[in-house]
């Protein structure tokens, strides 16, 4: 099995924090060394109170396993979390993500407060003309928060999991003989993760309901407070098994169990319609075994209810399977709620070179200061080496001067004493210039790198429905003529301006329509700032018979000059130079 470096791994969820540590062992199988958990003393549903709890967790669990510095997978869940699955054609794998971030555009909510990834997974059947992709977010303000919980403690995150692509990388792993549809339902503490797992065939859900809307049952019944409840449902709570059972003789435990019945019956009905919108959506069938995951799902006889509401064999899922556990953990801890691991061994599995969803939220900004984090070491070691490096030559220089000093008369002494400052100050200079170079050089690669990022953003805001950018380039000359027009001629102290081809596709309707979407994405594109002189250099327009053509989408072509530093406004650019 291919090997894999140790890996932190902290799950944070609404009740619960959990830490661990996964290693290679000597065949390279994943082993977890330690695991650890702490339940938080707050209420999940009021922000301020849960992030404070979150950092005493995380600090207080990084002490007592001994974690000083280091990086880390970070998993989150919660109601928060956006899922959506699409579909895409069988394309240029050079394409798909493109496609995919238009996608992402017009599907997550608020995408620019978000961090988003995907995953494309491989056709369900051969001969597919369809790939899947799932779209996985998350509130930027929420991740950053969390991160920020971790690195008080000392521990850096470079990596960003969610609670329901863990959950794909662990039943992969620990059920890989398993092809029928099966049903993975993790009840944390405010959502509920509903995955159907059929094949390759992937559905994910996520919705509101948990372990905390029982306790908030309980709290507004029996006027209790939070932390009241939560101890009478941990004590006392079940889920009714319904029909003509005998009622508990405590009072108390029979009117906890019919409110938790109500919760999980409103939970089933979104599992129900989920269930319905995957076979409808992605031709799926109906799960032929549940698999229950997640800290509610402790509460007693949640099994015997979804197994008598769904009519199919219910399961606990077993998160450590077909992973070792070392002998340093505690399994008297991990078995006081073992459906709670699933999320975290997910996300440990995330390490492997072969698990199958490799997903990470963080944006490329975040990412790059990680990796930058990660280097730093090196790049110390890498200086301190240099400038010894740099030193020898002095060294000998002066050792050379030594002996020189004792065989030449003392006349020349103050000579050779000049000329060693003289070659010093040379020496400095030498350095000075340098570093002057590199800072102009990195100040350009600055300006450069800044252009692409300006572009895309143009590009995304301008584009229209029905409409995909699938091809951009920078003609290979900048003062050419279209249409086999006179070349314009340059200036010989003006720089060229770069010219950019852009290519795509559009959605056909009618011959007017198609031709409106490319001249109203022209136009955009002019009046943006970014590009000027944009001009169509094609658009194909197939043959139709009584308005209707064959053709889904069609290509389109366009030149536009791409000016560095941005469009020059025309009054500005007729403007004469001032003498």
């Amino acid at each position: 099995m291919a090997t894999f470096a140790r890996r932190l791994v902290l799950d944070v969820g609404a009740g619960e924090v959990r830490m661990g540590e996964i290693t290679p062992d000597k065949k390279g199988f994943p082993v977890f060394t330690m695991l650890r958990t702490m339940e938080l003393s707050s209420d999940p549903t009021k922000p301020t109170e849960f992030f404070p709890a979150v950092l005493q967790a995380v600090g207080t669990l990084a002490k007592e396993m001994g974690i000083k510095t280091g990086f880390c997978s970070l998993c989150l869940g919660g109601p928060s979390v956006f899922t959506r699955v699409i579909k895409l054609p069988l394309t240029d794998p050079a394409q798909v993500e493109q496609m995919v971030g238009f996608e992402a555009q017009q599907a997550v909510p608020a995408i620019e407060e978000a961090c988003w990834d995907f995953q494309v997974f491989p056709p369900g059947q051969a001969g597919a003309a369809e790939l899947e992709a799932l779209i996985v977010a998350m509130k930027r303000e929420t991740v950053t928060e969390t991160m920020a919980a971790a690195s008080a403690a000392g521990i850096k995150t470079d990596l960003v999991d969610l609670a329901p692509t863990a959950l794909i990388n662990a039943f992969r792993y620990q059920y890989p003989e398993v092809e029928s549809c099966t049903l993975v339902l993790e009840i944390g503490a405010r959502a509920t993760n509903i995955l159907l797992i059929e094949g390759k065939k992937i559905f994910c859900r996520v919705v509101p309901l948990g372990g905390a809307s029982v306790t908030q049952a309980i709290a507004a019944d029996l006027q209790e407070s939070f932390a009241g409840a939560e101890v009478l449902k941990k004590a006392k709570g079940f889920v009714h098994p319904g029909g003509s059972y005998e009622e508990p003789a405590d009072e108390q435990a029979a009117r906890i169990s019919k409110l938790a019945r109500g919760v999980m019956t409103r939970l089933h009905t979104e599992v129900e319609r989920s269930i319905t919108f995957y076979r409808s959506q992605q031709a799926g069938g109906r799960p032929t075994r549940v698999l229950l995951a997640g800290g509610g799902a402790a509460l007693g006889l949640t099994d015997l209810f979804f197994r008598d509401k769904l009519k199919v064999p219910v399961e606990y899922f077993q998160s450590f399977r077909r992973i070792a556990i070392g002998p340093g953990v505690n399994r008297a801890e991990i078995g006081k709620n073992f459906p709670s691991w699933a999320s975290l061994v997910g996300a440990g599995l995330r390490a492997l070179p072969d698990s199958p969803c490799k997903i990470n939220i963080l944006g490329s900004e975040q990412k790059a200061a990680a990796n930058r984090t990660k280097d730093l070491p090196a790049m110390v070691a890498a200086g301190v080496g240099l400038g010894l490096i740099l030193l020898l030559p002095g060294i000998h220089g002066f050792w050379q001067s030594a002996r020189l000093q004792a065989v030449i008369s003392p006349q020349t002494a103050e000579v050779e004493e000049a000329e060693g400052v003289l070659t010093q100050v040379t020496a400095e200079q030498k350095k000075a210039n340098d570093i002057l170079n590199l800072a102009n050089q990195a100040l350009s690669l600055e300006g450069d790198r800044m252009r692409w990022p300006l572009l895309f953003d143009e590009l995304r805001s301008k584009s229209l429905p029905g409409l995909w950018v699938t091809s951009l380039k920078l003609a290979e000359s900048a003062s050419g003529s279209e249409g086999g027009g006179v070349a314009t001629k340059t200036p010989a102290n003006t720089p060229a301006v770069p010219v950019l081809e852009i290519g795509g596709f559009f959605e056909t309707q009618s011959e007017a329509a198609d031709a409106k979407v490319v001249e109203d994405f022209r136009l955009a594109l002019s009046s943006g700032g970014i590009l000027q002189n944009v001009t169509t250099t094609k658009r194909d327009n197939p043959e139709r018979v009584d308005g209707k053509t064959e053709q889904v989408a069609l290509r389109f072509a366009m030149r536009a000059e791409w000016p560095v530093g941005g469009v020059v406004p025309v009054e500005a650019a007729k403007k004469p130079a001032a003498k």
